[in-house]
This record gives C-alpha cells, sequence and structure tokens, in this order.
C-alpha cells in the first residue's frame, strides 16, 4: 500500500518518534511511505528512514490577531490536501489534535480513508476551547479515530464505536545512533535515576524534584538524570537550586540516542499528570530498566505490570513517589529481578506486531469504501 502520515513537525516528541518508528514498521513490510509535515525540515529533530518520502511545508508559524490566523489556516489546509494528493495514498494517517482537525478539513471529499490518531487523554488534556470545539465538530468526519491506549479511547465515547480502534504505540530500542555527549555535570562513578520527556507541566518533574528531594539525603551517591526539553527548563532549573539539588540533578537536553543512558542507569522514573501511551517509560522497560511511575488517568497501568516490572503509586502523590523510589533504591536484587522482566515490554508492543494491526483497519476500511 501507499500510506502518507501528517504530522505538524517532527520535532523532539513522544509522537513524533512513533512516527519514525511507524514509517520503518511500514517499509520494513514492504509500504510506501510519504511523510508531510507543516514544519520545514530545519525544524526537525528525528531523521526518517531513507527511503521514506517527505515533504515539508513550512507553514508553521504564529498569527498577530484572528484574521492573520484565519488566513494562515486557510493556506495550511489548501496546501496540505495539494500535498497528500500529490503523494496518490491509499490511505492518510495524522497525528496529535490539532493536525487531525487541519487534515480533517483539508481531505473533506478525497477518496481515500482519513484515520487520525490522538495519543493524550482528553478528559484532562486540552489544547484550548478553541480546538476542542473544533475537534468535536470535525471527528466525526474522519474515517476512524485510533487512541494508543483504552484510557485515551474512553475520552472519546461520543464517537460510535464503528468509529473507533485502540492501538497501541510500538515499542522500539535502536543501538545504531552514536552516544549523545553529556553535560560534564553527570558523572559516569555514580548510579542514575533516569527520567525522559517535555518539560512541561503535563510531565510532573516539578512533582519528581520534590520527590527526589527528600530521597537524595539517603541515597547522596545516587544522581538523577532527567533527558529532555520544554518551555519549564529554566523554573525548573530554579526550583532544583532552591531545594539543594545541586548537582545531583542533571538537565541533559533533549538526546538523538537516549538509548544509550537509558542502558546504563539503575532506575527509571516518571511523574506525569496525565498521559496517552507513554513512549518513555516503554523504552526505558525495552532498555531494561524498572519503571516507577504515578499511575495517571491514562497509559501507564496499561504497560506497567505492578511489582513485575515496575511499580504504579498515586497520580501526583510526591510521598508515595517517594517511596517508592527509595523501596527499589535500597533493594538490589528486587530490582534486579524486575529488570529482567522489563524487556518483555517488546513481545507485548513490538514493533512489527503493531503495523500488523495497523494493516488490518486499514484494509477493512480500504474495503469499506469501495
Amino acid at each position: 500500500m501507499k500510506i502518507t502520515f501528517v504530522i505538524s513537525s517532527l520535532s523532539c516528541g513522544g509522537a513524533e518518534r512513533v512516527l519514525v518508528s511507524m514509517a520503518q514498521g511500514f517499509i520494513n513490510r514492504g509500504h510506501d511511505l510519504t511523510v508531510v509535515t507543516l514544519s520545514a525540515k530545519d525544524e526537525d529533530f528525528y531523521q526518517l528512514p531513507s527511503s521514506c518520502s517527505r515533504i515539508a511545508l513550512g507553514l508553521l508559524g504564529s498569527s498577530t490577531n484572528i484574521a492573520q490566523a484565519v488566513k494562515n489556516n486557510v493556506e495550511r489546509i489548501t496546501v496540505l490536501r495539494r500535498a497528500v494528493e500529490s503523494s496518490t495514498p491509499d490511505a492518510v494517517i495524522s497525528f496529535l489534535r490539532i493536525t487531525n482537525v487541519t487534515a480533517i478539513l483539508a481531505l473533506l471529499g478525497t477518496k481515500y480513508p482519513l484515520i487520525v490518531t490522538e495519543h493524550n487523554d482528553a478528559r484532562v488534556f486540552s489544547y484550548g476551547s478553541l480546538w476542542e470545539t473544533l475537534r468535536k465538530l470535525t471527528y466525526p468526519l474522519c474515517d476512524c479515530l485510533v487512541s494508543v491506549s483504552q484510557g485515551v479511547d474512553l475520552g472519546f465515547a461520543s464517537l460510535p464505536e464503528r468509529q473507533r480502534a485502540v492501538i497501541y504505540n510500538p515499542i522500539l530500542v535502536q543501538d545504531t545512533v552514536e552516544a549523545d555527549k553529556l553535560p560534564a555535570e553527570v558523572d559516569p562513578e555514580r548510579p542514575w535515576l533516569v527520567s525522559m520527556g517535555r518539560l512541561t507541566e503535563q510531565k510532573g518533574f516539578d512533582l519528581l524534584l520534590q520527590a527526589f528531594a527528600q530521597v537524595a539525603p539517603q541515597y547522596p551517591d545516587w544522581q538523577l538524570l532527567i533527558l529532555g526539553r520544554g518551555e519549564l527548563r529554566s523554573q525548573l532549573l530554579e526550583m532544583k537550586d532552591r531545594l539543594g539539588l545541586g548537582e545531583r540533578v542533571v538537565f541533559t537536553g533533549a538526546l538523538s540516542n537516549p538509548f544509550a543512558v537509558l542502558k546504563q542507569a539503575r532506575l527509571f522514573v516518571m511523574a506525569s499528570r496525565n498521559e496517552g501511551f507513554p513512549m518513555a517509560h516503554g523504552e526505558a522497560l525495552a532498555c531494561g530498566l524498572p519503571v516507577v511511575c504515578t499511575d495517571c488517568p491514562s497509559g501507564p497501568s496499561e504497560m506497567i505490570r505492578h511489582d513485575v516490572d515496575g511499580l504504579l503509586v498515586a497520580n501526583q502523590d510526591v510521598d508515595a513517589l517517594a517511596a517508592a523510589m527509595i523501596s527499589l533504591m535500597s533493594d538490589e536484587p528486587r530490582r534486579q529481578t524486575m529488570a529482567a522482566k522489563a524487556p518483555e515490554v517488546l513481545e507485548r508492543f513490538g514493533l512489527d506486531a503493531i503495523v500488523a494491526e495497523w494493516e488490518i483497519l486499514i484494509n477493512k476500511l480500504l474495503e469499506a469504501k469501495n
């Protein structure tokens, strides 16, 4: 088949990483793949497989007023339609809510199935009232909404079941990328806790810093590495200093090869307030790391097997998070037992099996169209 993916950009994020993995999976199974981004190529963080076609539209930008916003979005819709049609796809898959709305409007009346994917829990995660209204108006017009977890799917119960599906994100660990150079404060002789994600309110790094502040005095050798970038970096750095954590916590920035760090760490910790299906958790498990994480409304409990390959704690409970961290930091045999079970995540969410589920869905939609 000829498949076209549509996404805002290939910047550093979980959905973008999922797209790159899925692109490789579709290509591995003999499909022709085109990726259309609203951004320009110079905004890329991730690289696509060499055999993947790419159309970069360079249409992202801010608007100074409502009239300008309307004009810019009409242009995006028009140009996106032409770009997708030029790829002559059998089916189109769109990623993330705002891009989904744009893609639905752009492809109204076209002949190929349009599948939109949701990576966040709509019950707790919003892009603002305007986009939520547009989402409610446009989503009934797509051919299928795919949610990346059962929890995410619950947020779209207003759509009929025949128009919804759940397909988990594939977990893929790449070993071919050269290891990134880490900041000088990172001490390879210390045991590492690692956390990873966009530095946003959603990911709860403020909660993690508070929990680590409780743990740090008891375990002076351990160092917390936080991988990622985002708009809260300066506030989190200030918070780290206010808590007196100093060199005990290092913000590494975004890494092109986080797997090299994950494989050297002892424990992975996340304090997300909400998730969809958290790729960082899955990649940590695949690298043999036990995971301590908040049991937020969607995602973690569908991946982490409590007391088998990780520990789930109450959402936004700093004390519980600190206690769970201590329980594994202080018990190496238990930690090693969980570490041995962790890579089984690849058996449950392997790339080939997930792409096969996508093939079944696309073929079903093509049959319905015909």
